[in-house]
């Protein structure tokens, strides 16, 4: 029987990659290219090699040879083109010779790990004194000099930003027509200017999501047949995930604004679908719901998926996100960079929980992220919610519709005084000084909405305490502030915008 051995790699730090360009449009440019290179170019290369392919998407790529020498080959030829065409580097791990299908997938795995642990050799940059540098990305040797047709004035470009530039013109074509065929009403996908413009004040929401346990899943595949068909259904369950909750969306606004002719269209643009990973733009009123229900439709979805192929595993794949909130102007980069932060909270609590989980943030004006609860003892925030939790503070925002926005301000404003509560009597003066002090402002708020706040303040927070906050690895936190600050972000998209429409108090 003829030796067959497994050729695995994965395309390194691929965010970074797309997100050197400084607009936002190149981005998307980078993720049509990278889709263009692993269906197209990869394809090409595998048959001149005379190999079979298991994966090639989003970056990753499995695919078996005849030999070790003809798999090792194929690396540096890969290697050298994602270079010239991406502009970034792949990690190639040790071909794994095929004795058992499910044990090459799992030690192919761990190969990939510790390439990706052992890292490259460095090497310089080009240097050429006296030369142009890109405009886009502040890296790469300038090539061209140009102005494109919607630029006002010429600028310097590299070759990678130049072709990200002109990929961005084939968005709709390549890289998002599954994504339109899921919503099947083949209208177009809007632009993010479009947006930012369903909002009055321009404000946008970006999600950053990605798939937790799927290491553990690809590794419970018992032959590349298996291995395959997963591969490629991953992106499917996403993007269907993703339509979902745009389907409703597109409902709403259709219902709620019958006279605007400027929102027909998709208002969501995706700007990254590679393997496992999710980057967006929707609008930002119903930002909260809108991410609430991608993650429980993903999770629904992928577990009949695994149980309709055979895959049982005592770890569940979900997945966790991340929604900024911010100016339709506000740096995308930036943007991405908090939503990583406030994904890695939110993986921790998927980890610990086996759920699906959100964390949000709300920049608002110059803000950029919110001062370092290290040395808090009180927290106005709650660091990661499950689908269910982020669920229950979105019902509250109808339930407290008619709270004036003076008692609202008063409210926020008397959370953030516990933050400055600190030190060895932090607790005691938060019972004897801070509770009152709340409990003198809910007072003043009129029947029935009062019994509506209180009860907030136990379902948000902790029933059993009267100071209702939930006490967390020695800091106390709590999920009304978090309301407070995303309250015209929490619109439900199963309620027109006029349900919120509070009577004045």
């Amino acid at each position: 029987m003829d030796k067959r051995y497994l050729f695995v790699a994965e395309a390194d730090k691929i965010q970074d990659l797309l997100f050197c360009s400084s607009k936002l449009r190149e981005v998307a440019g980078g993720s049509v290219m990278l889709t263009e290179f692993c269906e197209e170019l990869v394809p090409q290369l595998i048959n001149e090699f005379n190999g079979k392919e298991i994966i090639s998407a989003g970056g990753s790529f499995r695919i078996l040879f005849n030999s070790k020498e003809k798999a090792e080959e194929f690396g540096d030829y890969l290697s050298e083109l994602y270079r010239r065409v991406i502009g970034g580097t792949i990690t190639v791990a040790e071909p794994v010779e095929v004795t058992s299908e499910k044990d090459a997938i799992e030690k192919a795995q761990v190969n990939l790990r510790k390439a990706k642990h052992q890292g490259k050799i460095p090497v310089s940059t080009e240097q050429i004194p006296y030369t142009a540098i890109c405009a886009s990305c502040g890296i790469g040797i300038a090539r061209y000099f140009i102005k494109e047709s919607d630029e006002k004035k010429e600028r310097y470009l590299c070759e990678v930003c130049k072709r990200k530039s002109e990929a961005r013109k084939r968005i709709r074509e390549k890289f998002l027509k599954k994504f339109a065929e899921y919503i099947g009403n083949g209208k177009k996908i809007a632009d993010d200017k479009k947006i930012a413009g369903i909002n009055a004040k321009n404000y946008v929401a970006y999600i950053v999501a990605d798939v937790n346990n799927m290491g553990t899943v690809f590794s419970s595949c018992n032959s590349f047949n298996e291995l395959k068909n997963l591969s490629s259904s991953l992106n499917d369950v996403i993007q269907k995930s993703l339509a979902e909750p745009v389907k409703l969306l597109m409902k709403n606004l259709k219902e709620s604004f019958p006279e605007r002719d400027d929102i027909d269209s998709i208002p969501v643009l995706p700007l990254i679908l590679a393997g496992d990973d999710v980057f967006a733009i929707i609008p930002a009123k119903w930002a909260l719901d809108f991410t609430h229900r991608f993650c429980n439709d993903f999770e629904i979805r992928i577990k009949d998926y695994l149980k309709k192929i055979g895959i049982v595993n005592d770890i569940s794949p979900t997945i966790s996100s991340s929604v900024i909130i911010c100016k339709g102007k506000f740096p995308y980069l930036i943007a991405h960079n908090i939503g990583e932060e406030l994904l890695n909270k939110a993986k921790k609590k998927a980890k610990k929980e086996n759920k699906s989980t959100i964390s949000f943030n709300v920049l608002a004006g110059s803000e950029i992220v919110r001062k370092s609860e290290e040395e808090k003892k009180f927290v106005a925030s709650y660091p990661a919610y499950t689908v269910e939790e982020l669920e229950k503070l979105i019902e509250y925002r109808l339930k407290l519709k008619n709270l004036p926005g003076t008692r609202r301000i008063q409210l926020e404003t008397i959370f953030y005084k516990a933050e400055m509560l600190k030190g060895s009597t932090a607790f005691s003066r938060m019972i004897s000084e801070w509770v009152p002090e709340r409990d003198s402002i809910i007072k003043r708020i009129e029947k029935p909405l009062r019994d509506n706040i209180i009860d907030a303040l136990k379902n948000l927070g902790n029933s059993k305490e009267d100071h209702n906050w939930v006490e967390c690895k020695g800091k106390y936190y709590h999920k009304l502030p978090d309301l407070l600050i995303s309250w015209d972000f929490a619109y439900d998209l199963d309620k027109k915008p006029l349900m919120y429409e509070g009577e004045m108090k």
